[in-house]
Parts: C-alpha cells; sequence; structure tokens
C-alpha cells in the first residue's frame, strides 16, 4: 500500500472509492471528461479502503479465538461493503461461494465503522466466551450473529495449526478486492489460498459480461509453525515495501496482497494475545 498523505484526505473529500472492475489506469466506466478537474488534482488518488490491516489472529483455544483489524488511518472507514472469511473461496463471493466444514465468509452489519487509529475484534465464539478468556468484550462475534453470514458450514472456526485469515471488499461488482490478507500459523494446502489468477466473475450487476481476476504472485507464506493455544501472532510492520506493487493485481489499489513478505511484516514468535490494542507499528 502507498503511504498515507494528505492525498487520502484529498481522495475521501471528493468521495474517490475503488471501483474493482475498471482496469488499472482507466477511469472506471465513466465517459471521457468526466471528474477532470479532480483528475488533475490528484491523478493517483489514495483509496481510505486499501489502508485496513489485519493485525492479530488468534487460533486456539475455541473460545478464544479472534481477528483483530486496524484503521492506523486518521479518518474513520465505514465497513459496509467488507467482508471476513477463512476460505479460499472467498474471491467466489459475486457468483456464490461454498465453504469447507467450519469455514466462514461473513459481512460486516450495515452502519459498521472503525474509528481512526484504532482496532477492532471478530470472535468466532460468542462474546460471552471470548470475554472470558480474554477478561473484555470483542467488538463482533461470529457465534453471536453480529456479523452477517454469507457462506458458513457449520459452527466457524479457525484451524488450529494455520488458517488463512482474508479482509476483502466487495461492492456488488463483478471482482472482490483484497484489503489484507494472511497465512496464519502453518496451515496446509486446504486452509490456504486458492489460486483466482484469470477466473471469470460476472456479479449481480446491470450487465451479463464477467471480470477476470489478475494474477495472484502467491508468494506469501505461512508462519513455519502454529502457535499454541493461548497466544497469538500478530503483525509487526505495515505493509508499505514488504509486497509487489504491480499496478494490476486484485489488490484494493491494483497492488497484489498475495506477494507480501510476512517473514518480514508478521512476527516469528508467538506471546500472549492483546486484542484491542492499537499495534504502535502499524500507525503513521
Amino acid at each position: 500500500m502507498r503511504p498515507l498523505s494528505l492525498l487520502l484526505l484529498a481522495a475521501c473529500a471528493r468521495g474517490t472509492s475503488f471501483t474493482p472492475d475498471a482496469a488499472p489506469g482507466t477511469d472506471g466506466g465513466r465517459e471521457a471528461g468526466d471528474d477532470k478537474d479532480a483528475a488533475q488534482e490528484d491523478s493517483s488518488p489514495v483509496s481510505i479502503a486499501s489502508a485496513l490491516l489485519v493485525t492479530e489472529v488468534m487460533l486456539a483455544p475455541t473460545t478464544g479465538e479472534f481477528i483483530e483489524i486496524a484503521n492506523p488511518t486518521a479518518l474513520s472507514v465505514a465497513l459496509e461493503h467488507y467482508y471476513l472469511s477463512d476460505s479460499g473461496n472467498y474471491f467466489r463471493v459475486p457468483n456464490t461461494a461454498t465453504v469447507d466444514q467450519t469455514d466462514f465468509i461473513v459481512k460486516f452489519p450495515a452502519g459498521a465503522t472503525i474509528g481512526a487509529r484504532s482496532v477492532i475484534t471478530v470472535a468466532l465464539d460468542t462474546a460471552a466466551n471470548f470475554q472470558a478468556v480474554h477478561a473484555m468484550p470483542p467488538t463482533y462475534s461470529i457465534a453471536g450473529g453480529t456479523m452477517t453470514p454469507v457462506a458458513t458450514n457449520g459452527t466457524a472456526q479457525l484451524t488450529n495449526n494455520g488458517e488463512l485469515v482474508v479482509l476483502f471488499y466487495w461492492d456488488g461488482a463483478d471482482r472482490v478486492a483484497d484489503s489484507d490478507l494472511v497465512l496464519a500459523g502453518a496451515p496446509t494446502a486446504g486452509n490456504g489460498l486458492n489460486d483466482k489468477s484469470g477466473i471469470v466473475m460476472d456479479g449481480p450487476d446491470a450487465d451479463t459480461m464477467g471480470t477476470a481476476y489478475a494474477t495472484d504472485a502467491r508468494t506469501i507464506t505461512g508462519q513455519g509453525g502454529a502457535p499454541s493455544s493461548g497466544v497469538s501472532t500478530k503483525r509487526t510492520q505495515p505493509e508499505l515495501g514488504n509486497e509487489v506493487q504491480v499496478g494490476a493485481g486484485n489488490g484494493v489499489e491494483g497492488d497484489d496482497e498475495t506477494s507480501e513478505n510476512t517473514a518480514v511484516t508478521w512476527d516469528a514468535t508467538y506471546t500472549t494475545a492483546t486484542p484491542g490494542v492499537v499495534p504502535a507499528s502499524v500507525l503513521p
């Protein structure tokens, strides 16, 4: 992701947003000449949607499992079009995705936001069970029904040895856009990334033409070992400089979230979970 700056404020003031089906370098389907003044002001606007990061994952015990998401920017972010999943099939949401046993795709509820320079926690189990483990309530709970289910298969749980965790954005067009992802712990191939490169989706939009996903590098790796019960894996660095900025990837800004060097940006040793604590390392 690009560094956050005054461009972010300018983009938000003008209502700049990600257009999933616009090829990099195009106008996102607008008529030629539209918004010329905005383009001249800022030929490469920063989308605030791209700034959200997965910052902590706890895989065990079941009652304490959670995913933490941080907003390192100085602006509140609406979560209306954001989804969270541990399934490699997450990218099939525009054409109806299915998931394996205990996997999930859930959506943040209407009106949900994440405040400036703050974090939210999504518990897999009930809020009561989460609080019994962590002595604090989660922001949302999948088992508690405060996340909207999109595709589930049994009780949502994270695999203890390792699991894909992905935060993505979808506004109802042909493709979803990766916001951030991590292979937490040491997931098996069945719990990891599926290759969406070149797969065509035709979402529930006005046309009947599909759009192909760009090629994913898929160089992101697991963390070599699974954390034991009661500890978590944590992001220690922002993405900047640690992923391929190809300009034609499947990320919110056209970057390639599957190319992040998580050996640099995530911890190699697991420590006591700290849900609700904003990691200073990702703040600007």
